[in-house]
């Protein structure tokens, strides 16, 4: 009975969510730990949009490029561009008043297309007036305060063309300006007015396909290419604080987070790194930032403006939302160019539309939300009760597991904190909380671990002393009766005396049924490898284990390296044939199941600050596995250790070569399907 009302509630819950998100016309995800998109619950959902006829009838928009949220009172101040004015809407959506120019000198002065705003904390209002050349600074009562012109210095260009596109303001009233085309860094003005320098300028972004190129050409050919210069900054935004985000056109780290000296200083220990917005393939962005906005637990909020969406990550850099999509239903946008916040909610200008979108969390955002300030906080108590309420709405958000796993951890409940880090695919809070267990279950039990040790060595001692004899005599008896059991344990002469047990190896008759036998071994030594190594040494998820493809991925490797060896030594005199060759590959392989068994025991014992010790078995096995496939070779082919290096790395490049050869095969017989099965619709349509 009490679990039908368990069900009976999670249906119910499930009802609930499935009204309360029927409406939100975008796909709402986060990445799990491979960086791949994984469904999640969306964290806004769209309240409103706001047009100039919503505000004030037969009023419109043109082509607005930014707006900026007075958060004394809640004002919407828009760059109208394309009508050269700003338009300020206040709490309520209305219309509060159109500022198109200002009184200079006893003259009226226009605006020519304002594309940046900023309001700060006395209400001095701050427009990027690009056509016009200016920072036109306009006091609360809309009077001019000053002009900020065109930067004049040392380092400034005498055919210097200054468009100010965005501008930003910090808590000690110095300005800072993206401008178009300037790679420099932000133009910092000081509180006066007066150029200071380039702020937070960008390292040049060098790609690797041009780099190779220039390595490759002639000096005449390189003086035609671009120079590598460093990226342009899109936007910037000051946060409470009086840090300086700004962001940049770039593969990675779009977002830059400066202090005083302009060093980046932004966190990025989530899973996406120094990557920001869609990620493509896993490894790289395939949008561009336009605005940033930061709240007041330092989330950041992330505007795509290629793909319409915003992202949403905490101050560590743990990605929380991503909503909106490219559409026109509402909660979509066709070309965003600007993001800010108020009370809670999100505000996105849409330049080709002319609206604003007012996004406002939902139910399950706003725990996110609470829950996340508790833990980068470092509450992880407060933070743990909310992270409850989330995982029963969202079982796939993986950083609700890890707030609760730095809770137990933090309570020293050690085993608790690796199950929820588990669940979580946090390897780095598994390994803590790992290291916190062994320390406890050792204290607990060491003596008990000790006598163990002591009474096994002292069974082995007594096995050998009075049993070692017999149990020699039997083994032997059994080996001689049985020559495939004899081949098959003959492996372990031949890992400790490879030329001499090659030698011996070669006339035995039974030598390839137990090289297929070894086979199955090394086989399962892999599969057991993947399966139980400790989650933190371990990439891989168990629960989607394809035993097939893990047998393919030891069988074709080596059947790969035995047919192009077998060619190439032919070609080259070699004495071996592709029987022997594969013989000598299995029984060198060996020695990994040796190492793999132990590593996977002791991978539950270290830590990843042991990382060394755990990948010294990988070095150990490697080495040994070599040696011994190199002392086969000269033995079997009877070369010298030079011709054997020269001969492998020719099956190396070989391997490589037959692998594209194969892409190239799969990819081209794609195509021709495709194309069988273009025509038969053709037919199809044309017969019906």
């Amino acid at each position: 009975m009490r679990r039908a009302r368990i069900i009976a509630k999670l249906l119910f819950i499930l009802f609930l969510i499935n009204i309360a998100f029927a409406g939100i016309p975008y796909y709402t995800y986060i990445y799990n730990e491979r960086r791949r998109p994984v469904p999640s619950l969306p964290g806004f959902e769209p309240e409103l949009i706001i047009s100039g006829e919503t505000i004030k009838p037969n009023l419109s928009f043109s082509a607005p490029e930014d707006l900026f949220i007075d958060k004394s009172n809640g004002d919407i101040y828009v760059a109208d561009t394309g009508n050269n004015r700003i338009v300020v809407i206040g709490k309520d959506y209305k219309l509060k008043e159109i500022i198109d120019g200002f009184i200079n000198n006893g003259e009226k002065d226009l605006f020519k297309a304002p594309t940046g705003l900023f309001v700060t904390r006395d209400g001095r209002l701050y427009i990027a007036d690009s056509k016009n050349s200016r920072i036109v600074v306009l006091n609360k009562d809309r009077s001019l305060y000053m002009i900020i012109g065109k930067p004049v210095g040392d380092v400034i260009k005498v055919n210097f063309e200054y468009i100010p596109k965005k501008v930003a303001v910090d808590n000690l009233g110095r300005v800072y300006v993206v401008a178009e085309n300037v790679v420099e860094g932000l133009i910092q003005f000081s509180p006066k007015g007066n150029f200071e320098r380039f702020f937070g300028s960008n390292r040049v972004e060098v790609n690797p396909i041009e780099l190779f190129w220039r390595r490759v050409l002639t000096r005449k050919q390189r003086s035609q290419l671009m120079l590598f210069i460093p990226i342009e900054y899109r936007n910037v935004t000051v946060d409470k604080d009086g840090f300086i985000y700004g962001c940049v056109r770039a593969w990675y780290d779009q977002i830059k987070r400066l202090n005083a000296l302009g060093d980046n200083i932004i966190k990025q220990e989530g899973r996406t790194g120094n990557m920001y917005g869609d990620l493509y393939f896993g490894f790289t962005v395939r949008g561009e930032i336009a605005d940033i906005a930061v709240d007041d637990s330092e989330n950041l909020y992330v505007l795509d403006g290629r793909v319409g969406r915003f992202f949403v990550y905490n101050n560590l850099g743990d990605f929380l939302f991503v909503s909106g999509d490219i559409g026109n239903q509402k909660g979509t946008f066709q070309f965003p160019t600007a993001i800010d916040l108020y009370d809670g909610k999100v505000f996105v200008l849409d330049e080709n539309k002319g609206t604003i979108t007012v996004f406002k969390p939902t139910y399950f955002g706003s725990l996110v939300l609470k829950a996340n300030s508790f833990y980068v906080d470092g509450y992880y108590g407060k933070a743990a009760e909310v992270w409850k309420d989330v995982v029963k709405m969202d079982t796939n958000y993986d950083l609700a597991y890890i707030g609760l796993g730095k809770n137990f951890l933090h309570e020293e409940k050690y085993k608790e904190a690796m199950v929820n880090f588990r669940l979580g695919f946090y390897p780095e809070g598994y390994s803590k909380a790992l290291r916190g267990f062994r320390i406890e279950y050792m204290r607990r039990n060491f003596s008990k671990i000790m006598n163990l040790f002591i009474l096994f060595l002292l069974i082995i001692y007594l096995v050998k002393r009075f049993l070692g004899g017999k149990i020699a005599f039997y083994y032997r008896s059994y080996a001689q009766k049985h020559p495939l059991f004899d081949t098959v344990m003959f492996v372990f002469y031949v890992i400790l005396h490879p030329f001499d047990g090659f030698y011996e190896l070669k006339r035995r008759k039974e030598s390839f049924k137990a090289s297929l036998i070894l086979l199955i071994f090394i086989i399962l030594a892999f599969i057991i490898r993947r399966i139980m190594t400790a989650f933190h040494f371990n990439p891989y998820r168990p629960e989607e284990l394809n035993i097939l493809l893990e047998v393919g991925r030891v069988l074709l490797p080596i059947l790969a390296w035995v047919t192009i060896n077998w060619a190439v030594t032919t070609i080259m005199d070699g004495k071996a044939k592709m029987r022997e060759i594969f013989i000598m590959t299995v029984y060198s392989l060996f020695p990994l199941v040796l190492i793999y068994l132990p590593q996977t025991l002791l991978s539950h014992v270290f830590t990843l600050e042991e990382a060394a010790f755990y990948y010294f078995f990988d070095t150990i096995g490697s080495i040994w596995v070599l040696w011994i496939l190199f002392a086969g070779m000269m033995e079997l082919q009877e070369y010298s250790l030079s011709k054997v290096f020269g001969t492998s790395l020719i099956t190396i490049a070989g391997i490589i070569f037959a692998m594209f050869i194969g892409m190239v095969f799969f990819a081209t017989f794609q195509q021709f399907v495709r194309f069988i099965y273009m025509v038969y619709l053709e037919i199809k349509y044309m017969i019906g």
